[in-house]
């Protein structure tokens, strides 16, 4: 059997061993681009603008036939030479390799994988086996010997795979306790990819559990390296902590899968990310269809070849990208197929908007995205890896032998979806897109429909079921005007049915009198008309109203932002967005929450360019800013009032009803239904030059990212932050905000491990502080400082800090901050080994918070008088604290379930030590279920009790 190979240069081998030449680089270029797609139509143009990023031109056609000319040749001699040799054969348009998967190394280095992912929880041998053979097949750099944009990124793609695929094989390996034998292997696969952190990672387990931890440091320190000399980055937080766990010798890091350690968990073995086997869930994602779809019957039935096993589909994981203009109805078909062929998919359905043209410029990032399907999929947020590769192998994992069908709606480009791709056969993939997708295609073999508007007839059979049979009596003209005048557009075509049954008086002749006749006029032209219709009979103050909110940044709106941006309250909003609804110009998603499709929200914002003036459109887009900070602030306040220093920001603007909260829960909902838009917001502040908007927002949204764990995100909005108040501060010697933000940051860098960048901030912030004259600012700075050395295991300049950061708390007067630095430093006196003076500072620490009632750190104070009565041998004591602690913690006033699940878990050990087993279960299970809701690593300690117990 011959043997096509694109992972090294591509070659061609017969079943002997011989090899064909197979020409110059772009002529093995057209194979490859093929190869890539076996037995799947490659379009002419789709091979010349890969081979050589042009569009399509007559001498490239001639150059292109003169190599399918010889490759054909070339085959030809390959079948005579032996059995099953790929055929080149012309279709509609294009050209197919037809060659059997396992003939191409690349394909059959993806069935190895996929069958070992499959196995890998029933049999690990033969996991490792396939695994072994897959990696066999890769000799060197892929498509090696091939130059050019296409080549390039389907190399960088097929790096990535490779990579996968390593560390799934030595995931295994060292589950299987291969810990020496894999030092051989992964030694070299580091040296071929230095930037590679999950190799690395995977080295440095297999080396310390080999009894060679000054080698495995080794590895830290050379990747480490090779990271910040070639692309300015420090490692990742799964390495850096598996760096730390090696520094401690941390006993967790001999255990195998079934007693999982926090640094195991999400870099070692990400197998046991899921922990026991997930539940068995079947997600039901599709949105609702469109009532009484019609037409695109065509269209359908070439979707069939999805399918799992239909006539003319694969036994491949299938994908297809429908895609075409705004408001042509490429959601509309996608989601009525999806939901007609949903029991062929008996595992489930998922569907991700990726708003990948949205308002606001913010599409959903790949990351994101993973991490909502794998939520779906019901893994817990704390076992879901950080970073888009580690996510898309788990995701992939566990669509392993399921049928599932995956929606991905509005996608911008191809970097945005290719990592969501299952890789799983009987999976199918159903994609919508403006764009074409042309590395999806080369790189995935992905068929791809271009969605044209309806046909003339389609387009009557959607007005003829919406209208009357009284509107439509004798008046057909009128419904072919009406139709050329939408451009046939499904969209137009809706909002003109809309119109019409809205207003039983308006005759369907004088509607199709405003229609321009089409006569190949520009399309925004038509859908302009169209869209005018709905507009006009809108009352002044509708109409003005939908006019600002084609300003608004975010995708979707509530009541008090639309309110805002009118410069009206509530009450007087309410009715005019009813009205906007009922003239199908607005969505009403949820009670009270609102979406613009994007082709009316460009037309609301071309109306306010034209009708209201310039400083009119500032004063709104301030107005929703101010909303949208002021609401911030109060939720800020209600959550995290004694935590963050966030300067009071005064009254609210006139013209404005900020959202207020009377307790935590509600504050938290809103920020996590806000957080998209909050993030459009600051982007908005950024163009529209509002610095002071960006910062103070900023800070605020960066707050709830901090707390609610999203510290990537987190981190990239407080650089444009930071970039702000530096470039704005009126006096960099000392400016308070601009101090504060680098508080914010070096909080934020923390996070994420970088200690030294964090250290690097709080030296500019205390200047600042210094400077001001700030004194709780310096005092601040040197808790965080001290927080920096004891988690570095130097207890001795965490105490130094501490003891400086309290004495400027009591200079400045400063009760809060005096309270939490007592308690800091009976903390690190419990590190020293000194319970008894810890409990004294406690004590202390505690007398201080009652005396200013600051319930929350009242909270972590009681936690740590716990701690300080179980080292002294006193659990009873010890368990009296701990509850006080949860009931204060769990508190609306505090309402910080992150010390609480810690406090649970150390309620559990006490109750362990006094022999209640049972209750020790209880307070473990609350503390796993607290720390899973957070996506906190730290679920592992409750875990590994309850595994043991």
């Amino acid at each position: 059997m011959s043997e096509l190979r694109l992972l090294g240069p591509v070659e061609l081998r017969g079943a002997d061993g011989r090899q064909y030449p197979l020409g110059p680089p772009q002529q093995r270029c057209v194979l490859a681009v093929l190869a890539m797609a076996p037995g799947r139509l490659v379009m002419v143009e789709t091979l010349i603008r890969h081979v050589w990023r042009e569009e399509s031109s007559g001498a490239a056609r001639d150059v292109l036939y003169t190599y399918v000319s010889r490759l054909r040749r070339l085959l030809r001699q390959a079948a005579q030479d032996g059995p099953h040799a790929p055929v080149l054969r012309r279709g509609n348009g294009g050209y197919a390799l037809d060659i059997s998967l396992e003939s191409v190394d690349l394909q059959h280095t993806r069935a190895l994988a996929a069958q070992g992912r499959s196995d890998r929880s029933d049999d690990p041998e033969r996991a490792a086996k396939l695994f072994g053979e897959a990696s066999a097949l890769w000799r060197g750099t892929p498509l090696a010997g091939l130059r050019g944009e296409w080549a390039e990124q389907v190399r960088a793609g097929l790096e990535r795979e490779r990579v996968s695929l390593l560390t799934d094989r030595y995931d295994v390996e060292l589950e299987l306790g291969r810990h020496a034998e894999s030092v051989a292997g992964l030694s070299a696969e580091v040296v071929e990819h230095p930037l590679a952190e999950p190799l690395a990672g995977r080295l440095m387990l297999a080396l310390y559990r080999s009894g060679r931890q000054s080698d495995a440091l080794q590895v830290y320190a050379r990747t480490r390296a090779s990271l910040v000399g070639e692309i300015g980055e420090e490692p990742g937080p799964e390495l850096r902590r598996l760096h730390e766990l090696i520094l401690r010798r941390s006993p967790g890091l001999h255990r195998r899968q079934e007693q999982p350690d926090p640094g195991e968990e999400s870099i070692a073995q990400p197998r046991a990310l899921t922990g026991d086997a997930p539940p068995a869930v079947r997600p039901a994602q599709l949105p609702p269809g469109v009532a009484g779809f019609t037409g695109r019957e065509a269209y359908l039935r070439r979707l069939e070849r999805l399918l799992p096993g239909a006539d003319g589909g694969s036994a491949d994981a299938s994908i297809c990208a429908v895609v075409g203009t705004a408001g042509v109805g490429k959601t509309a078909l996608a989601v009525h197929w999806a939901q007609r062929v949903a029991e062929r998919f008996p595992d489930g359905q998922l569907y991700v908007n990726l708003r990948g043209f949205a308002a606001g410029d913010s599409p959903v990032e790949p990351a994101e995205a993973l991490r909502a399907c794998l939520q779906a999929l019901r893994i817990p947020d704390s076992r879901i890896p950080e970073g888009t590769d580690a996510r898309t192998g788990l995701f992939r994992s566990l669509l392993a032998g399921r049928r599932v069908l995956v929606v991905l709606d509005n996608a911008r480009d191809d970097c945005q979806v290719l990592p969501l791709l299952p890789g799983a056969p009987g999976c199918a993939t159903l994609i919508t897109s403006r764009h074409r997708l042309p590395s999806l295609v080369a790189e995935t073999g992905a068929d791809q429909i271009v969605l044209e508007p309806f046909s003339t007839e389609e387009a009557r059979q959607l007005l003829v079921r919406r209208l009357t049979a009284e509107q439509l009596a004798g008046r057909q003209d009128a419904v072919s005007d009406i139709v050329n005048g939408c451009e046939r557009l499904p969209l137009a075509l809706a909002l003109a049915a809309a119109h019409l049954a809205a207003r039983p008086g308006i005759t369907l002749t004088a509607l199709a009198d405003r229609t321009p006749d089409s006569g190949g006029c520009e399309l925004t032209a038509d859908v302009r008309t169209v869209l005018s219709w709905s507009y006009r009979v809108l009352s002044p103050a509708a109409a003005r109203l939908f006019r600002l909110l084609g300003l608004h940044p975010g995708p979707e709106f509530g009541t008090g932002a639309a309110a805002a941006l009118a410069g009206i309250g509530p009450p007087r909003a309410r009715p005019l967005l009813r009205e906007l609804t009922w003239a199908s110009v607005l969505d009403e998603r949820a009670p009270g929450r609102f979406a613009m499709h994007d082709l009316l929200r460009d037309y609301a914002a071309e109306l306010a360019r034209e009708q209201d003036a310039e400083e009119r459109r500032e004063e709104a887009v301030r107005r929703t800013l101010d909303y949208y900070l002021h609401s911030a602030h109060a939720a800020c306040r209600t959550l995290w009032a004694h935590r963050d220093r966030l300067p009071d920001l005064g009254p609210p603007p006139s013209g404005i009803t900020p959202e207020t909260f009377a307790e935590a829960s509600p504050a938290y909902a809103w920020f996590a239904t806000e957080r998209r838009t909050l993030t459009d917001a600051v982007r908005l502040a950024v163009h529209t030059d509002l610095d002071g908007h960006v910062v103070r927002l900023g800070r605020r949204l960066g707050t709830y990212l901090d707390r609610d764990g999203r510290w990537i995100e987190q981190n990239r909005l407080l650089q444009t932050v930071l970039a702000t108040a530096r470039r704005t501060a009126g006096d960099p010697a000392g400016d308070p905000e601009l101090a504060a933000v680098l508080c914010d940051q070096a909080r934020s860098a923390f996070r994420l491990g970088g200690i030294e960048q964090a250290r690097q901030h709080l030296d500019t912030a205390y200047e600042l502080f210094r400077s001001s004259g700030d004194l709780a600012g310096q005092a601040e700075v040197h808790h965080y400082v001290a927080i920096l050395h004891e988690v570095g295991d130097e207890p001795e300049p965490a105490l130094k800090h501490a003891r400086k950061s309290l004495a400027l708390y009591r200079q400045a007067g400063d009760r809060r901050g005096e309270g939490r630095e007592l308690n800091t430093i009976g903390w690190i006196y419990g590190l020293l080994g000194q319970p008894a003076s810890s409990l004294a500072l406690s004590r202390q620490a505690l007398a201080v918070q009652e005396s200013v009632g600051d319930l929350y750190f009242m909270g972590i104070t009681c936690d740590s008088l716990g701690r300080a009565h179980h080292r002294l041998g006193d659990p009873h004591e010890a368990i009296r604290c701990f509850r006080r602690a949860i009931e204060l913690l769990e508190s609306p006033d505090a309402a910080d379930p992150l010390n609480a699940a810690k406090a649970h878990t150390a309620l559990g050990d006490a109750q362990k030590d006094l022999g209640d087993a049972e209750a020790a279960r209880t307070s473990w299970t609350q503390a796993l279920r607290m720390f899973e809701d957070l996506r906190h690593p730290a679920a592992a300690e409750p875990r590994s009790r309850l595994q043991s117990a």
